[in-house]
């Protein structure tokens, strides 16, 4: 299994190995791997995440889509046509296939992928299936239904327990970063991206998969308060948590990109002529564009 070099996320420098445990001579900090995890995240930064991470559990629960059987991990993001959730896994498989087809197909082979925002994992394990090197990376790493899903599955990969606004790797070192329906979640997308741009071998690319995106910050935003009422009316929270923006713009991206002296692209995700309707209905009924989702890639 290939393991990339690992800083300290706090001091950023480099750590003394011994086995599972990586120590950083600035700080005294030291970070080990726990049940096939390594445990990359500091307790403050987890404090000021357990909000969102207990509201981002009850939610998941609530609507369904937590399994207790290993096969349902290893096959996404396959899942059978009575799924709940099967017209949003049908955007995931197209994304990915986009994935596969525009970027990964004309790369080197292996690549070197970090896949932040992993949840459980089936990104990397697709791709380490591949024969690609990956790195599952997510601020929670519950046992079911976080980084701790990683060990349904038959391929090895390394799986990181971290914040992404303070990854724990050294520059430089990926062919690929891929933000697995997470960067919507970012606090300070510039910011974050910036980051994840000097992870970047020479010749890199970053991609964005299946966060909604939208051209107008009124439709994101009118989204993102829909989505907070849904919370507190139908998964019974008395409080919503908001983390980062909770959409992307092109614009917005592109103005990252261009600053980064990246070039843009975007490959749509359509999915199934019934989810398409529901879409174009409650453009009506909710008065807003709907997201689009797909894959943005920067090269």
């Amino acid at each position: 299994m290939w393991l990339p070099r690992f800083v300290c996320p706090e001091c950023h420098v480099d750590l003394d190995e011994a086995g599972d445990v990586r120590a950083c001579v600035r700080c005294g900090r030291s970070y080990a791997r726990e049940n096939g995890v390594w445990q990359f995240l500091p307790s403050a930064r987890g404090l000021r995440l357990e909000p969102f991470a207990r509201q981002y559990r009850a939610v998941r629960d609530r609507e369904g889509r937590v399994s207790a059987s290993p096969e349902y991990y290893r096959r996404l993001p396959l899942v059978a046509s009575d799924d709940p959730h099967a017209g949003e896994w049908r955007i995931r498989r197209e994304s990915y296939r986009h994935l596969l087809q525009h970027v990964l197909a004309a790369g080197p082979h292996p690549v070197q992928v970090l896949d932040l925002g992993a949840g459980t994992g089936w990104l990397s394990h697709r791709l380490s299936a591949l024969g690609h090197d990956a790195v599952a990376l997510d601020a929670l790493d519950d046992e079911t239904d976080g980084l701790g899903a990683t060990r349904h599955y038959p391929t090895e990969f390394a799986v990181v327990h971290a914040d992404f606004n303070a990854l724990p790797f050294a520059p430089g070192q990926f062919d690929l970063v891929v933000f697995n329906g997470s960067l919507h979640y970012a606090t300070d997308t510039a910011a974050t991206l910036e980051t994840a741009y000097r992870q970047l071998a020479p010749g890199g690319v970053i991609a964005v998969m299946d966060s909604p995106m939208f051209r107008a910050d009124r439709d994101g935003a009118a989204m993102v308060d829909d989505k907070m009422r849904h919370f507190m009316l139908e998964c019974g929270l008395h409080q919503a948590v908001r983390q980062g923006l909770g959409y992307l713009t092109f614009a917005t991206l592109a103005a990252i990109a261009e600053k980064l002296d990246l070039r843009p692209q975007f490959l749509p995700s359509h999915g199934p002529p019934g989810w398409r309707l529901r879409r174009s209905l409650a453009r009506i009924r909710l008065r807003r564009a709907p997201a689009a989702f797909g894959l943005w890639v920067a090269r």
